[in-house]
């Protein structure tokens, strides 16, 4: 039987595969940082691992046979610490994951200036100076992938952390831009968008173990390692053509109907709904 096309058939789990790709991963001290490391290093990659905590950094580093590197990722001279570190001891860099970013909450009729200023440096400034300084890296390297992590608070509302959402949509923003200008260098910038999802520092708050929040069922938490599947998959050659795009990993949040329904159609089955009719 004659083939329907002589398109050539590739290996698809090769282009999952990483070997000895470079790869930078600031905030890699723990959470969705440590799965990244752990999730990239799995597929042959060298990872530099950057966290504000240099104990954190040198842990996973060991945990993963990577390099640690102390970092604050909002300071513009620390970052350019972290490129050059990464061009000395990696080499050619092939990418980047950036999963930095944290909230404070109160509603934005209450909310002090110094929360606002602060969840913008934490949320959206070192990524710019993530592509700020990484970026060259990648450039001159002939071509990569930068992913960040965003938040369904920058894509729909964020009551109670208004400054959290509108930084993740400044960072969404961000995303689409560096995408588009780094496209002919041949560079990939996406992001990754959680829901609700099981970090260290939510199931300390609600005093519950991340594994009973994170089942594994869309209703409940996301994981941790979710989150670090979907940077892979933007961190590999299954992704090769994908840039400026959002993935949310959210259990469906963002798809829900706005109005409850319960479990039945508000109409019975075959009914009509609707303005006039004939």
């Amino acid at each position: 039987m004659a083939a329907s096309d002589r398109i050539a058939v590739p290996a698809y789990a090769d282009r999952l595969g990483l070997t000895d790709r470079g790869f930078v991963v600031i905030g890699a001290g723990n959470g969705m940082g440590r799965q990244t490391a752990h999730a990239l290093a799995q597929q042959g990659a060298r990872v530099l691992c950057v966290d504000i905590d240099p104990e954190r950094a040198e842990t996973v580093a060991d945990e993963v046979g990577g390099l640690a590197h102390q970092a604050d990722a909002t300071v513009a001279a620390d970052m350019a610490g972290v490129a050059e570190r990464a061009r000395a001891d990696l080499g050619r860099v092939h990418g980047l994951a950036d999963v930095v970013g944290m909230a404070r909450y109160s509603r934005l009729v209450d909310m002090p200036e110094e929360d606002w200023d602060w969840c913008h440096t934490m949320v959206v400034r070192h990524a710019f100076l993530s592509v700020r300084h990484i970026g060259p890296l990648l450039v001159a390297g002939g071509g990569g992938t930068m992913v960040f992590v965003a938040s369904i608070s920058g894509v729909s509302s964020a009551p109670f952390h208004g400054a959290y959402g509108a930084a993740k949509a400044g960072l969404i923003s961000l995303v689409r831009t560096a995408a588009v200008e780094l496209k002919e260098a041949e560079v990939r910038v996406n992001a990754v968008t959680p829901g609700n999802t099981a970090t260290p520092r939510i199931a300390a708050a609600q005093g519950r173990p991340a594994e009973e929040l994170a089942t594994g069922r869309l209703a409940d938490h996301g994981s941790v390692t979710d989150i670090a599947s979907a940077i892979l998959f933007f961190c590999s050659d299954l992704s090769r053509h994908i840039t400026g795009q959002n993935l949310a990993v959210d259990g469906g949040d963002l798809a829900k109907f706005p109005h409850d329904l319960g479990s039945a159609p508000p109409l019975p089955a075959g009914a009509a709904m609707g303005e006039g009719g004939r």
